[in-house]
Order: C-alpha cells, then structure tokens, then sequence
C-alpha cells in the first residue's frame, strides 16, 4: 500500500496576532490570537476549510471518473466545538451541487466522495462527520 508525506511550514508574525502557513510557492494566512476574528481564519475554521476543500476535490474526481458533469459544487461545513477539553465533538456538512444527474447518481457521488477523503476519513477515526448532498 502507497504512503504520502505532507509537510508545511508555520510561522507566526512578530505581531502575534497572525501565523503564517506555507507549501511549495503558496501561502495561508491565519489568526493566532485567541477569540480575534479580526485575525483571519482561526484553526478550527481552517480544518472545517480543509473537509470542504477536500471533499470538494474528491467529489469532482469521482464525478469525472463517473462520467457525471456537475457545473458548480458548494460546500458549508460546520463543527460543534467543546470547551473541555477543548475538542470539536461533530462536523456536519452539505453539498450544493448543479446537475441533470438522478438523485440516485448524486448520493453514490457522495458517498465516494467520503470514502476518498482524507481529511473527511481521518476525522471519522475520531469524531462522527456527517453530510448531505442537495441541488442548487
């Protein structure tokens, strides 16, 4: 079985309100200050980020694979966070899509979808992730 290995690089501004991510040529700007939306992103909505944008690749995937053309895929995902210990406890999320293709295709997209996301797969090691799929 094929292994990947990831790395990124995060450094935090002498301001300390932001902390900076960076892989091959490109950059993400995060808060890093603590309850400062004015910061940017904080790291929970950079992980909630990271299920959409991965379920977002990997439903176009299968959707290619498949033979299925969808014309535009939004995704909102939310998380239900814990003070303590501070952990999020579920993510929920529902994707938009624009198709002619049957609701009976769409769910198996989405199913596929799922079971090709890491980040969506690594989080259900952990913490119940559920979804849905509708029409735009």
């Amino acid at each position: 079985m094929g292994t990947q290995e990831y790395h990124v690089h995060l450094t935090r501004q002498v301001d300390a309100v932001r902390t900076v991510s960076t892989v091959r040529d490109f950059s993400l700007t995060m808060g890093s200050r603590r309850g400062d939306p004015a910061a940017g992103f904080n790291a929970v909505e950079t992980l909630l980020s990271a299920v959409g944008a991965c379920l977002t690749t990997s439903l176009g995937m299968v959707a290619e694979m498949s033979r299925v053309v969808l014309c535009e895929i939004e995704v909102d995902v939310a998380g239900t966070r814990q003070d303590k210990p501070p952990a999020l406890t579920d993510v929920r999320f529902v994707v938009a899509v624009r198709t002619s293709a049957s609701d009976e295709k769409l769910l198996r997209l989405l199913s596929l979808a799922e079971r090709n996301s890491t980040v969506v797969s690594t989080l259900r090691l952990a913490i119940p992730v559920t979804g849905e799929i509708v029409r735009k």
